[in-house]
């Protein structure tokens, strides 16, 4: 990624909805990539515009 190259004290996340990551980040399979590509997720509740959890 090249904020790696320009600014690699950054660290990038992907915000996702909360059901989206109820119906589809629970997957035992989809879990294993997220660790496998280290993706930072944020699940966000979007009727709140409210942080839910923060996922490392």
């Amino acid at each position: 990624m090249i904020t790696e190259i320009t600014e690699p004290e950054y660290q990038i996340y992907l915000a996702i909805k909360d059901s989206i990551y109820e119906n589809f980040f629970q997957r035992d399979s989809i879990q294993d990539i997220t660790k496998i590509n280290q993706l930072l997720l944020i699940v966000v509740y979007m009727k709140q515009e409210e942080i839910l959890q923060w996922k490392n």
